[in-house]
Formats: structure tokens, C-alpha cells, sequence
């Protein structure tokens, strides 16, 4: 077990260093876009709240909490979005008998979520040192909603990546599903300032209970209240499961040049 899983280890390794030189290449400023590009839609959704009124109560001001809410979902979209067509771009690795699709997504993965909280980092460092955003109050809980909200993302892709592999034509439904659960994930309001009826139809969606363990680890007058961890790891376990039976049987159709 720990032969393979440091195996596993270097294999992860080297897909993510495969995945950023292709990605990003070493022309131009290379590497850095892997923080930039989401430093600078988080930066433009952050200087969008700076002014406007502190609707959520408490201590929970409008930037950091902008600021958490966008990020991770970058993490989420990016995830989703480049789950598509992730079999297909590296069907050459398959030849190696220790690369699987489990493999390269878990890189991917790993690799979005780096970029995404390097950004988030840099932008909730400014604010703090500025004086517009407080540390987090209960750091290990947030910690914990970041990792639940990289799992289920991580499920996800892998569902995604599974359907999408001879139906092309489903992703073009997943960009439209994502951006509608942009607004409805609880990513820039709390579940307390809803109406029972509408929180009760949000709660089914698992990223709002991601979103109420960030904020009630971030800021101390955040209520825990709406938070349903049964239910949410119920969502990520049985992704994740579903995620590894449907990889394995694209893994057998795939067509190797």
C-alpha cells in the first residue's frame, strides 16, 4: 500500500506539471496565469461589492463575503467546464498502465483548486490588511467547507467528464446548468435573510450548505443553524461513487489513436 500510493503520488505530480505546461506553456508570464486569471474576475466581483450596503448583518461585510462566495465557485465552473473532453485530450496516457481517468482528474482538480485559493489568499490578504475584511473566526471550519466544496466540485467533473465522452451533446447543457446555479448556490446571500419556503427549495442544492460551513467559519456572527452535514456528505460519497463506476466503463470505450 504505501509503494503504490507513493506511485499514486508521483503520478498525480506529474500529470499537474503536464496540465500547466500545456496549459499555460512557458511564453509570456507562463505559470502566473494559473493565479492570475482567476485573481482578476475575483478582483473585478470584489471592487463590484466595495461599496454597496452590508445587507447580510453581523460582521459578515459585503467584499470578503463577495470574495468567498466567487472564488469557490471558480473552482466549482472551472472544474465542470474542463471536465468535458478530459478523456479525449489525454487519451495517449492511457497507454501507461498506471494512468487511469481517475488520475488525470484528480490533477485537474487539484491543479483548479490551487489556482482558485492562491487567488483568494492574495485578494482576502489585501482586504484584511486594509481594513474591509476580518480573519476568519473559526479557521479549521472553514477549512472544512473549502475541502467539501472541492469534493463535490471534484464529483462532479467526474460524472461530467463520464456522460459527456460519447454524447457531446450533453455539455452543451452543463456551461447553461452552471451559470444558473451561480445565483441559486448561496454563494452571494445567506440561507437566515431567506423566506422558509424559498431556503427550504435552496437547502436541496449541496453547494449552499458548502457555502453556509465557509461563512459560518469565516465570520462569527454567522448562523450554523441551515447546515446539514449528513445530507451534504451523502451528495459527495455518492458522487464520488457514481463518478468512478461511470469512468470505468468510458474507460473501456475509449478509442486509443
Amino acid at each position: 500500500m504505501r509503494e503504490g500510493l507513493r506511485i499514486q503520488t508521483r503520478v498525480i505530480g506529474a500529470l499537474m506539471m503536464r496540465e500547466l505546461h500545456t496549459r499555460y506553456g512557458r511564453e509570456n508570464i507562463g505559470y502566473l496565469w494559473l493565479i492570475l486569471e482567476p485573481l482578476f474576475l475575483a478582483t473585478a466581483v470584489g471592487l463590484i461589492h466595495a461599496r454597496a450596503p452590508n445587507h447580510f448583518g453581523g460582521d459578515i461585510k459585503p467584499v470578503p463575503a463577495a470574495l468567498i462566495g466567487y472564488c469557490n465557485f471558480m473552482t466549482f465552473r472551472s472544474m465542470l467546464s474542463r471536465a468535458e473532453g478530459a478523456l479525449e485530450s489525454n487519451v495517449s496516457l492511457f497507454y501507461h498502465r498506471t494512468i487511469t481517468p481517475f488520475d488525470v482528474l484528480l490533477a485537474r482538480g487539484l491543479l483548479e483548486q490551487a489556482g482558485t485559493l492562491l487567488a483568494f489568499c492574495v485578494l482576502m490578504g489585501l482586504a484584511v490588511a486594509t481594513g474591509i475584511a476580518n480573519l476568519p473566526e473559526r479557521p479549521l471550519i472553514y477549512g472544512l467547507g473549502v475541502l467539501a466544496m472541492f469534493l463535490l466540485s471534484w464529483g462532479f467533473s467526474m460524472v461530467v467528464c463520464a456522460i459527456t465522452h460519447e454524447r457531446r451533446s450533453l455539455g452543451r447543457i452543463i456551461h447553461p446548468i452552471i451559470y444558473v446555479l451561480m445565483p441559486l448556490s448561496g454563494a452571494f446571500f445567506t440561507m437566515h435573510a431567506l423566506p422558509r419556503q424559498v431556503r427550504d427549495i435552496l437547502l436541496t442544492i449541496p453547494l449552499a450548505h458548502c457555502y453556509e460551513i465557509m461563512r459560518y467559519g469565516w465570520f462569527k456572527s454567522a448562523k450554523s443553524f441551515y447546515i446539514d452535514l449528513a445530507y451534504l456528505s451523502a451528495w459527495i460519497l455518492g458522487l464520488i461513487l457514481l463518478g468512478l463506476l461511470l469512468l470505468s466503463v468510458a474507460r473501456k470505450r475509449i478509442q486509443m489513436p
